[in-house]
C-alpha cells in the first residue's frame, strides 16, 4: 500500500475520521485513509472543489450516496458514514484491506480453480446484496475487486446508479463502465439492467482464470465491437469452469443467471483458511502489518507543507506519453458508449430519409458510359461540340473512382456522376430547367459545372457534369439534358451483381452498429448518393465504395486480427481518419470499401479506432 502524504493546508480530520494520508486520487476526486473513534480504518471519498462548479453535480453525488448507502453484506466494502451538505462533500466506506484483483494476476499469475469458485461465490454474494437494493453497480471489473484475507470484496461505487434513474441524469461526458469488462448493453448505449453486472462478472472471472479478459482486442474500439458482437474467448478456460462463465456471458440479458441461482450453481465457497495463492497471502500479511504500524502510532499523519504539493503532485504524476494516453483512453469511451440526449436534440435536423430508391438503385447498376454514349448519339451538332470531335465514339472513354464516367479528347476533358451528393450552397440556378427541376451551376476558374437536384433538399444528391474547359458549359448542359431525356432506359453496369457498384453504402452500417461509436443516431443517415453514406451523430462516420487502378493504391497496412487488414492511407487529413478495405479486382481495377471518421473526434488514435470499428462491421455485411 502506497500512502502519499496530506498537505499542511488539509484537515486532520473529516467528520469524526482522523486522516493518516492519501491512497490515490483520478479526475473526479480523491480518497483518503482514515481512522475512526472504533479503531477502524476507512477510506474517505472526496469530490474535488472544482467540480462542485459544475450543474447537477451534487445533486448527482448525493443521489450516488443515497443509493450506496443501502448496500451491505460480507462480501462489499458498505458505506459508514457521509456528508453532501459540507462545502466538499464526501463518504466513508469500510477500507478493505486486500490486493486488487487486476495487480494479484498480473504480479502472481491467473487463480487456480478453487480460487475462482471462491471468487466468483464472493462475487455473486455481494451482486445479490447490490441488487437487492436496486442499485447497479455498472462497473465491475477486476480493479474494483480487493481480495482480501477472508475472501474477495466489491469496491467503488462511484458510478453505481439506482436502476431507476435514466439517461437523463447522466452527465454528458461521463464515463459508464470499463471497456473490456462492459456488458453488450453498455456497449451499444442500450438500456442496463442488474444482468450487466452479471456478464461483467463472467468477463471478471475468465481474467482471473487465464489472465485476460475473453473480449480482448489490440484496439478500445475492437474490443467493444468484441463485447457487442463475438463469442467470448474461453478455450482456456479450464473445463470445469466454462459452464458457469459462459452462462454469464450470453448476449441476451434474459438469458443470464441471477445471482442468486450462481449461488445455488456454485455451493459452499470453500473459502476456509487462505483461499488465495501463497503469495497473494504473503503481500496481504505485509499489509496487515503495514496497517498494524499506522494504528499503533498516534502521530502517523503524513503531511507535506502545501508549497510542496505542487511539486510532490509532479513527483507522482505519470509521464505526458502516459497522461495523454488516458485521455485518450478517457475521451473514447465519452465518444463511444455516452448517452447523449442533447445530440439527439441537437442531430435532429440533419435527419433525411432515402427518397426515390428505385432511382438511386438504377443509378447505382448503371454503366455510365454506356448511358452517356447512348443519350449523345453518334454525332454531336457542332456548335455544342465546341472543338470536340462531333463523333463521340472518337472520345476516349474510361469510368470514374464513383463509377460515373469520363471522356477525354486531348488536354479536354468531361466528367459524368449520376447521383453524387452535391453541396447546394456551392451552386447558383442558371434560370434553366430539366423535366421542372432547376439547373444549377458552379463556376469554378478553369472548369464548368452544372448539377441538377434529384434527391430532396435534404438530402441534396443529383447528377453531375463538368468540363475541364471554364467556357464549354454549352456541352455540360447538353449532356445533362440529354441524360436525362432516356432517364427511363439506362443501361445495366454488367458487373453490377457481383461488383460494389451494385451496393448501397447504406446497408454496410446501421445505427445500432454506429451508437457505440458516435451515437446516439437517427434512424436515417444525414446525407446519401450513389456510392456514399454519411451518418451524423456526435461526430460522423462516412461510407464510400470506389474502385481505382492498383498503382493509385498506397497507404500503409493495418492488421485488425481475425485475418482482417485494411489500409491507412499515405496521404490523410489532420482531423479524422480514413481506413480503406480492398475488396476485389474487376475489370482491371480494384474495389474498396472506405470509412471516415471525423467531426467531433479530439485526438487522431480516437477517430482511428472508430474507423476501424467500423470498418470490421462494414466488411461482415459486404456481399461475399
Amino acid at each position: 500500500m502506497k500512502l502519499q502524504p496530506l498537505a499542511d493546508d488539509d484537515p486532520n480530520h473529516i467528520g469524526r475520521y482522523r486522516l493518516h494520508g492519501v491512497l490515490g486520487s483520478g479526475g473526479m476526486g480523491r480518497v483518503l485513509l482514515g481512522m475512526g473513534p472504533d479503531g477502524r480504518f476507512v477510506a474517505i471519498k472526496q469530490v474535488h472543489a472544482h467540480l462542485l462548479d459544475e450543474p447537477e453535480y451534487r445533486s448527482r453525488f448525493r443521489r450516488e450516496v443515497a443509493a450506496t448507502a443501502q448496500v451491505s453484506g460480507a462480501f462489499t466494502a458498505p458505506v459508514l458514514d457521509f456528508d453532501v451538505d459540507c462545502p466538499i462533500p464526501w463518504l466513508a466506506s469500510v477500507f478493505v484491506a486486500g490486493l486488487p484483483l487486476d495487480k494479484a494476476v498480473t504480479r502472481y499469475g491467473p487463480l487456480p480453480v478453487p480460487a475462482v469458485r471462491v471468487l466468483a461465490v464472493g462475487l455473486a454474494s455481494a451482486l445479490e446484496a447490490i441488487h437487492r437494493t436496486g442499485v447497479i453497480h455498472r462497473d465491475l471489473k477486476p480493479a474494483n475487486v480487493m481480495l482480501a484475507a477472508d475472501g474477495p470484496r466489491v469496491i467503488d461505487f462511484g458510478i453505481a446508479q439506482p436502476t431507476e434513474i435514466t439517461s437523463e441524469l447522466t452527465e454528458a461526458g461521463s464515463v459508464l463502465g470499463s471497456p473490456a469488462y462492459m456488458s453488450p448493453e453498455q456497449a451499444l448505449s442500450q438500456q442496463i439492467t442488474p444482468a450487466s453486472d452479471i456478464f461483467s462478472l463472467g468477463s471478471l472471472l475468465a481474467m482471473a482464470a487465464i489472465g485476460a479478459s475473453p473480449f480482448q482486442a489490440p484496439s478500445l474500439a475492437y474490443t467493444l465491437f468484441n463485447i457487442a458482437h463475438a463469442e467470448p474467448e474461453l478455450e482456456r478456460v479450464p473445463p470445469e469452469l466454462r459452464t458457469l462463465i459462459a452462462a454469464c456471458l450470453h448476449k441476451d440479458p434474459q438469458s443470464r443467471p441471477t445471482p442468486t441461482q450462481l449461488l445455488d450453481y456454485l455451493g459452499h465457497s470453500g473459502s476456509q483458511g487462505r483461499p488465495w495463492p501463497g503469495a497473494v497471502h504473503d503481500e496481504l500479511d505485509r499489509l496487515a502489518r503495514q496497517l498494524t504500524e499506522i494504528a499503533s502510532d498516534p502521530e502517523a499523519t503524513q503531511v507535506i507543507p502545501a508549497s510542496g504539493r505542487q511539486r510532490a503532485t509532479a513527483r507522482s504524476a505519470p509521464p505526458v506519453e502516459n497522461r495523454r494516453r488516458s485521455t485518450i483512453v478517457l475521451t473514447a469511451l465519452s465518444g463511444l458508449v455516452v448517452a447523449m440526449v442533447a445530440a439527439t436534440v441537437g442531430w435532429a435536423g440533419r435527419t433525411v430519409e432515402a427518397e426515390a430508391p428505385d432511382m438511386l438503385t438504377r443509378f447505382r447498376e448503371a454503366d455510365t458510359c454506356r448511358w452517356v454514349q447512348q443519350a449523345l448519339g453518334s454525332d454531336l451538332p457542332q456548335q455544342v461540340a465546341a472543338g470536340w470531335p462531333v463523333n463521340v465514339t472518337e472520345w476516349s472513354w474510361q469510368p470514374t473512382s464513383t463509377w460515373g464516367c469520363g471522356a477525354q479528347d486531348g488536354q479536354r476533358t468531361l466528367w459524368v456522376e449520376p447521383a453524387m451528393s452535391l453541396d447546394l450552397a456551392e451552386f447558383e440556378p442558371t434560370g434553366a430547367a430539366i423535366d421542372g427541376k432547376p439547373v444549377m451551376a458552379f463556376d469554378g476558374q478553369g472548369f464548368c459545372r452544372r448539377s441538377l437536384q434529384l434527391g430532396t433538399a435534404g438530402q441534396g444528391w443529383g447528377m453531375r457534369t463538368t468540363s475541364s474547359e471554364a467556357d464549354n458549359c454549352t456541352l455540360v448542359e447538353f449532356v445533362l439534358t440529354r441524360m436525362m431525356e432516356v432517364i427511363d432506359a439506362i443501361p445495366r453496369n454488367q458487373n453490377a451483381d457481383r461488383s460494389l457498384a451494385g451496393v448501397d453504402p447504406c446497408t454496410l452500417l446501421s445505427p445500432d452498429d454506429l451508437n457505440p461509436l458516435i451515437g446516439p443516431l437517427p434512424t436515417s443517415p444525414a446525407s446519401v448518393d450513389v456510392h456514399s453514406c454519411l451518418w451524423s451523430g456526435r461526430s460522423d462516420i462516412s461510407v464510400k465504395l470506389r474502385q481505382y487502378d492498383p498503382e493509385d493504391m498506397s497507404g500503409q497496412s493495418v492488421d485488425l486480427g481475425d485475418g482482417l487488414s485494411v489500409v491507412a492511407p499515405s496521404q490523410e487529413s489532420s482531423y479524422g481518419c480514413t481506413r480503406i478495405y480492398a475488396y476485389r479486382e474487376i475489370g482491371g481495377r480494384t474495389e474498396i470499401l472506405e470509412v471516415h471518421a471525423s467531426g467531433g473526434y479530439k485526438e487522431t488514435e480516437i477517430s482511428c479506432a472508430a474507423a476501424e470499428s467500423a470498418i470490421r462491421l462494414a466488411v461482415g455485411n459486404l456481399p461475399a
